[in-house]
């Protein structure tokens, strides 16, 4: 059997970054997530959020990281879109990140995942993930947080 070690830092965000995460709910945010991830095959390293972002560290094995970040974001908004603990939270915008992370360069990034409220304080999310792309070689994260092809809720009724 091969043995597969593809570790992911994966980051999406709430349509329109609207802040609709209350700190209240993440604990079942976390629960909810981790246990689909586990379900799936796949074993989350460290699970955080933000007011209106989730940042994941996952081992996929040979999973697509699109397939992963897909399943987590169809699944979870289904499950939060009705829960009472996110009144507010009608899904997750259409793009996500990913960037691979290496067994060496996980220790760095857990407690950067576990320190998100603290950070933060000083660096929009906005900020964060320019940063991000940079650090891994795109220019900024434009496009990443560009709302250009959401739909407004209203908009998908009939």
């Amino acid at each position: 059997m091969s043995h597969v070690v593809n570790i992911q830092h994966i980051v999406y965000r709430t349509k329109f970054s609207r802040k609709v995460l209350p700190d209240h709910s993440k604990r079942m945010m976390f629960k909810y997530v981790f246990a689909l991830c586990k379900d799936l095959g796949w074993y989350i390293k460290r699970i955080n959020a933000a007011e209106n972002h989730v940042h994941i560290l996952i081992n996929i094995g040979n999973e697509k990281p699109s397939v992963v970040a897909q399943k987590v974001k169809s699944n979870s908004s289904r499950v939060f879109s009705r829960h009472p603990l996110f009144p507010h939270f009608v899904g997750w915008a259409k793009r996500y990140a990913s960037f691979s992370v290496s067994y060496a360069g996980m220790d760095g990034l857990i407690e950067y995942i576990k320190k998100q409220e603290e950070h933060h304080r000083t660096e929009s999310f906005e900020q964060e993930m320019d940063r991000l792309f940079q650090e891994n070689g795109y220019p900024d994260a434009s496009e990443f947080l560009s709302d250009e092809d959401e739909e407004e809720e209203d908009q998908l009724e009939p």
